[in-house]
């Protein structure tokens, strides 16, 4: 089940910074760490998240410990996916 909202997530980061010079994204990749997400590029990814997995994040769950690795946002996905609307 975790791959099934893993992989999706780790695909999007990759196409999002590719030609960045970025080695692969990986499930453990830390993305703010590591400069890979700009407030553009964050942005496009909660779309992407709400988008693909059909969940509503709100603005008060949007902190910095989120976006720490494609792990910690999958784990943080299937979360929100369980809770009802």
């Amino acid at each position: 089940m975790m791959n099934d909202i893993e992989q999706p997530i780790i695909d999007y980061i990759s196409a999002l910074v590719a030609g960045s010079g970025v080695s692969p994204v990986e499930r453990d990749t830390p993305l703010l760490e590591a400069g890979l997400l700009d407030s553009i590029k964050l942005v496009r990814l909660l779309h992407f998240l709400e988008e693909r997995f059909q969940i509503s994040i709100p603005d008060t769950e949007i902190r910095a410990e989120l976006f720490e690795s494609p792990a910690d946002l999958a784990a943080y996905v299937s979360r929100r996916a369980a809770q009802p609307a």
